[in-house]
C-alpha cells in the first residue's frame, strides 16, 4: 500500500480522515453484525416465520377457494340428479289426479245407476202393492230401506 502524497491543505486532510473514519466505522459495524450470532439467528427466525405465515395464509385461501368450488359443483350435481325425480313425482301426481277424477266420474255414474235402479225397484214395488194389496207398512219400509242404502252408498264414496 502506498501512502498518498501529503497534501498541503489541512482541511482536505481532515475531510480525508473523517471519510476514512466513517468507512472504518461501517466496516467495524459490518464485522460486529457478522459476529453477533444471536441477532443473526433472530433475523433468520423472523424471516422464516414470515415466510411460513405467508404460505399458511396462501394455503388457507386456496383451501377456501377449492371448498367453495366443490360446494358449487356438488350443488349443481344434486340439482341435476333431482330433476328426473321431481319430474317422476310430477308425472305420478298427475296420474293419481287423473285416476281420481276418472274414479269420481265413474262413481258419479254408478250413483246415478244406483239411484235409477232404486227408483225402478220402488216403482215395481208400488205396482206390486197396487196389484196385490199388502200391508202398506211393509211396502213403505222396503222403499225406505232402498232409499237409505242408496243415500249411504252415495255419501261413503
Amino acid at each position: 500500500m502506498s501512502t498518498p502524497p501529503a497534501s498541503s491543505d489541512p482541511d482536505r486532510s481532515r475531510r480525508d480522515i473523517q471519510q476514512t473514519r466513517a468507512e472504518l466505522g461501517e466496516t467495524v459495524a459490518a464485522l460486529a453484525a457478522k459476529t453477533d450470532v444471536k441477532t443473526r439467528a433472530r433475523t433468520k427466525a423472523t424471516a422464516a416465520a414470515g415466510g411460513l405465515r405467508q404460505r399458511v395464509t396462501q394455503a388457507g385461501q386456496s383451501a377456501k377457494t377449492r371448498a367453495t368450488q366443490l360446494a358449487h359443483t356438488m350443488s349443481q350435481k344434486a340439482s341435476q340428479r333431482a330433476k328426473p325425480v321431481t319430474q317422476q313425482a310430477q308425472r305420478a301426481t298427475t296420474a293419481i289426479h287423473d285416476s281420481a277424477q276418472a274414479g269420481a266420474q265413474t262413481t258419479g255414474k254408478a250413483e246415478s245407476t244406483l239411484i235409477t235402479s232404486a227408483r225402478a225397484a220402488t216403482t215395481r214395488i208400488g205396482s206390486s202393492v197396487r196389484a196385490k194389496p199388502v200391508p202398506v207398512l211393509a211396502a213403505t219400509s222396503t222403499a225406505a230401506t232402498l232409499v237409505i242404502i242408496a243415500y249411504r252408498r252415495r255419501r261413503s264414496r
